[in-house]
């Protein structure tokens, strides 16, 4: 019975929530009060994530596991951030300045590598599934919204043309959003099967 009192508790939290969203700004004050508990309950648990992290690099640097340097680097890389940011405050500008040096790098790389799968992965699509009309549509739609992003295009000097490629460069957002959507979807689903499966198990 009390397994199934926390499942409609958070069944009906959730519902509650989804319905303050849908009716703002009447609810303005209520989801507030939701989000700052939120906020707290999320850096509660990140402190206790990064705690454990901390935690189980330094037992491998303890006990020379292979590849305790890179946990030496993380280590040090993180220590000087949060005695840094404890020190100047997380507004400085020096700090920030800091920070953006480092991480600016790191994200294009990561990026690059990204774009390095993502390439392999259209690649295997075309092994795999041969030439079609998803493949080739697929490939031509990629390489337009390449070319349109490189501004090779003089589309200041043109208004018209402006237009058209405003709208071109418009539609992978529209397509991101309906990944959102879709992902939003599939969490709510996957809930309420965990929910109602909790309580078919303890029936």
């Amino acid at each position: 019975m009390k397994d199934r009192q926390a499942v409609v508790i958070a069944s009906v939290s959730g519902i509650l929530f989804l319905a303050a969203l849908f009716f703002q700004p009447i609810t303005s004050s209520y989801l507030n009060v939701v989000l700052n508990w939120a906020i707290v309950l999320t850096a509660i648990t990140l402190l206790v994530a990064i705690s454990n992290l901390v935690i189980t690099h330094l037992r491998y640097i303890a006990v020379g596991r292979r590849g305790f340097l890179f946990s030496l680097v993380f280590i040090t890389a993180f220590a000087a951030t949060f005695v840094f940011g404890i020190l100047r405050g997380s507004d400085d500008i020096q700090y920030l300045r800091w920070i953006k040096a480092i991480q600016v790098p790191l994200e294009s790389a990561l990026l690059g590598l990204l774009a390095l799968v993502m390439m392999s992965a259209a690649i295997k699509i075309f092994r795999v599934r041969g030439w079609s009309i998803l493949t080739v549509s697929f490939g031509l739609s990629a390489l337009l919204f390449l070319f349109l992003n490189l501004g090779f295009l003089p589309i200041a000097q043109n208004s018209t043309l402006f237009v058209v490629v405003s709208t071109l460069q418009r539609l992978p957002v529209v397509g991101a959003r309906g990944l959102l959507i879709g992902a939003a979807l599939g969490a709510v689903i996957a809930a309420l099967r965990v929910l109602f499966g909790q309580v078919v198990e303890n029936e």
